[in-house]
């Protein structure tokens, strides 16, 4: 229904975005130029915060990258993924299989997605979450969304491990995914040490952990309100955020990473035109359309607990077993309709375009 609604240039490789890898690397250079020859404590942490926020804005480039939405060369994709996603050591082959393949080819899927939350059943045999749920609800919001600055490159190492450690993956690849995570860590490590230990800590350490928390803040919102579900279901399994109007420019330098319904119906497709693609989902499906303010979204992850019932309909505390629910099943519902039952996927439309990273 929508696709064929749509100009076809909506859909064609557009590599305008690529450019913006120039201002964040000339952000990331220059940070590090006064770090080494201007340093000064007052400076540096606000360096920090721009080097960092450059971070994940090549993160951004790098996923929307990957996708094919710049270029649609498996080869050059694969490297320009890896060059962007370098300062967070993700390399192209590894981002493929588990964000392309595993993630949007099973998005909220209880056993299959790699990046959804934990079920009530997992919580009993975790230590982690145990401790952090004896804790009172704030000191385990703070302890949480601080996680958020190294969770990027945590979920890294584990989703690498998980895979290295999985017979199905080939000696070759196995190879290459080590080799794209130990060498652009030792680049970074090693190129900032050599221009000093202020740049380390500085120009890279902090930074990292600034470009993790950006990027996690998006991902955290784009799925974790969401129900769990063991079918296509785009519209119920994804959430898009907004940024204030004034914080527009935000939004072009993320690559519109917020609007992430339309990236999981058509990821391939170039993200500059996703907030007008957006117009056209509220407009057919407004009853199943999930949309709030960034802001709000992380409110309402810092007011409901982080795992999920064994029906994967709610959330709940359980130490408590207080649920909250999730979106399409009573949150908000002064904005959303409640959809107690699975919805069909809109005919014609085709949900994933993309279930391979070709």
């Amino acid at each position: 229904i929508l696709r064929k609604e749509l100009p076809d240039h909506f859909f064609k490789p557009d590599n305008r975005h690529l450019l913006w890898f120039f201002p964040h690397a000339a952000i990331i250079a220059v940070g590090l130029w006064l770090l080494r020859d201007h340093f000064s404590w007052w400076a540096a942490p606000f360096l920090s915060i721009l080097i960092g926020h450059s971070f994940a804005g090549l993160g951004f480039l790098a996923h929307e990258t990957c996708h094919g939405g710049s270029v649609r060369n498996k080869k050059l994709r694969i490297f320009l993924t890896s060059v962007f996603f370098s300062p967070f050591a993700i390399g192209g082959r590894l981002w493929t299989r588990w964000h392309n393949n595993e993630h949007h080819g099973n998005t909220q899927h209880r056993e299959l997605d790699p990046d959804r939350l934990f079920l009530l059943d997992e919580y009993k045999n975790n230590p982690v979450l145990k401790w952090l749920y004896k804790m009172s609800p704030l000191a385990r919001n703070l302890v949480i969304f601080g996680f958020f600055s190294l969770m990027m490159t945590q979920h890294n190492v584990t989703v690498l491990l998980m895979y290295l450690k999985d017979p199905k993956t080939p000696g070759k690849e196995k190879f290459e995914m080590i080799f794209d995570f130990v060498v652009p860590k030792l680049f970074w490590i090693g190129v900032t040490l050599f221009l000093g230990w202020q740049v380390f800590v500085f120009g890279y350490l902090l930074p990292l952990m600034v470009g993790n928390a950006i990027v996690i803040s998006y991902i955290a919102t784009n799925h974790f309100l969401n129900p769990l579900a063991d079918h296509d279901d785009v519209l119920a399994s994804s959430l898009s955020v907004t940024l204030p109007r004034w914080l527009g420019w935000l939004d072009v330098m993320h690559c519109h990473f917020g609007a992430h319904t339309v990236h999981h119906l058509f990821p391939m497709a170039p993200t500059r035109h996703a907030r007008t693609l957006e117009k056209h989902i509220e407009r057919l499906w407004p009853d199943r359309f999930h949309s709030m303010p960034f802001h709000k979204a992380l409110k309402l992850l810092w007011d409901t607990p982080w795992v999920y019932t064994n029906d994967g309909k709610a959330l709940i505390n359980p130490t408590t077993t207080e649920t909250s629910p999730t979106l399409g099943h009573g949150l908000d519902e002064s904005t959303e309709k409640p959809m107690d039952e699975p919805r069909e996927k809109p005919r014609d439309l085709p949900l994933l375009e993309e279930k391979v990273g070709v």
